[in-house]
């Protein structure tokens, strides 16, 4: 007689998930799933993954959200909450994979050192001033150091 270190209620079936927990996703593919996965779920894994949940669940329902944190709702029961909101879907909803562009990034510009010097020198400001103009109104500021890089360039006097 062999010996198996199977649990018997296993019969030859794979884990539905590892001894490490599960990973958020997986867990979302489950909170959104059947009901054989959900009850199969242990209450470790629903607490470790509570806040990421509330924390999508709060891009459709912020208000509901809002109030299982207020209410200090214990995490497993927040996983319960979210579970019976999650049962009205067939499939992991789109706003669960919300991707978030990244803002345009601006060529960095450096000004040209003398044309940066005579400018400060003329309007009598100094660095932070510059830079909280820049911050401001971007666009005139380097369009009025370009200005006086061309004219210092063509002007080798100054």
């Amino acid at each position: 007689m062999e010996t198996s270190h199977s649990s018997p209620t296993a019969k030859n079936q794979e884990p539905f998930f590892d001894i490490r927990g599960m990973q958020l996703f997986d867990y979302i593919k489950v909170l959104f799933g059947s009901d054989q996965g959900w009850d199969e779920l242990n209450g470790y894994d629903k607490n470790r993954n509570s806040f990421m949940t509330n924390r999508f669940m709060a891009i459709q329902w912020p208000v509901q959200a809002n109030l299982l944190n207020a209410l200090r709702t214990d995490p497993v029961g927040q996983a319960e909450a979210w579970r019976m909101v999650a049962r009205k879907f067939n499939r992991v909803p789109g706003f669960i994979y919300t991707k978030v562009s990244k803002g345009k990034t601006e060529k960095q510009w450096t000004p040209d050192p003398k044309a940066l010097e005579f400018y400060l020198k003329v309007n009598q400001i100094g660095m932070r001033e510059f830079n909280e103009a820049l911050k401001w109104n971007r666009a005139a500021m380097v369009a009025a150091i370009d200005t006086l890089k061309s004219h210092i360039s063509d002007d080798k006097s100054v």
